[in-house]
């Protein structure tokens, strides 16, 4: 690989790094991207796990920092990513077998995509629609059983029925199979849209489920004979964890309203390049 395609798959790593540990979505979006328009890999099956190990990469390494200053909640990324294994095992084998043309992969991970930007903007821009706009502080839990998951953060009290996020965390992790990404790009609107949570505690307790989910998928993918391009792969992962380092500081710097708005942007420009062009 010439150094500038080097340089070039490192620093893109990095960005993807740092828009899923801040945001909490949009990296797998942002990897599939960037694996098909700028570095020219043309099989869907290839793209679907590559890009889904640099979003696990990234997730093992921005959660740890998240879990120290308690800012996830836990129980609900758990419910979330038990849903998920099977539904990551049931996307994974519909996608090998039947999304294998990329002519066919591109429009529809584009509409995908264009659906998610419109909901993150109607959702800003609806009045009362913006996110809670809670200060950084600690989740606290509460009580977790059979029934629901309680938790208080910035003095507001949660509580989410176990069913919710089981059956969320089952359609997330099938649809983000299906389409070989992480899944956050749902499981952020899913909490901060469903569950009025604020963004400060979203982008952990999504990569709780995604870790859980990609276990499935990308084995399943690699087991189903997907091939994968390590030259690509490696320096995309090692940069995407450089900048997994960096993005939950700019999480926590940055206002939600901001936060939401820049993921909804980048999803949109994605979206239209795939449909129109």
């Amino acid at each position: 690989m010439a150094i500038l395609t080097l340089a070039g798959v490192l620093v893109w790593g990095v960005f993807v790094g740092i828009v899923f540990s801040a945001i909490g979505a949009a990296g797998g979006i942002l990897t599939s991207f960037g694996l098909i328009t700028l570095f020219g890999v043309m099989d869907p099956n290839a793209v679907k796990p590559m890009t889904q190990i640099v979003v696990l990469a990234t997730a093992l390494i921005f959660v740890p920092g998240y879990l120290r200053r308690a800012s996830a909640v836990v129980p609900l990324g758990l419910l979330l990513g038990g849903g998920g294994l099977v539904g990551a095992y049931v996307g994974s084998t519909l996608s090998s077998l039947y999304l294998s043309d990329m002519a066919q992969f591109r429009p529809l991970f584009g509409m995908l995509t264009l659906a998610i930007a419109a909901q993150i903007f109607w959702k800003l821009l609806a009045p009362g629609g913006a996110p809670l706009s809670a200060v950084p502080g600690t989740v606290k839990p509460v009580c977790t059983d059979l029934r629901a998951v309680t938790f208080r953060y910035a003095g507001r009290l949660y509580s989410v029925p176990t069913w919710s996020p089981l059956l969320a965390g089952a359609l997330i992790a099938m649809t983000a199979a299906i389409f070989g990404v992480g899944g956050g790009f749902l499981l952020v609107p899913y909490m901060a849209s469903l569950l009025h949570m604020p963004m400060y505690i979203i982008p952990a307790t999504a990569a709780i489920a995604i870790i859980m989910s990609l276990a499935v998928s990308i084995g399943n993918f690699v087991y189903m004979g997907a091939p994968l391009d390590w030259t690509l792969l490696v320096p995309l992962a090692l940069g995407a964890v450089i900048g997994a380092i960096l993005g939950p500081q700019i999480n926590k710097a940055m206002k939600n309203s901001v936060l939401q708005a820049a993921m909804g942007a980048i999803v949109l420009g994605i979206g239209i390049k795939y449909v129109l062009f």
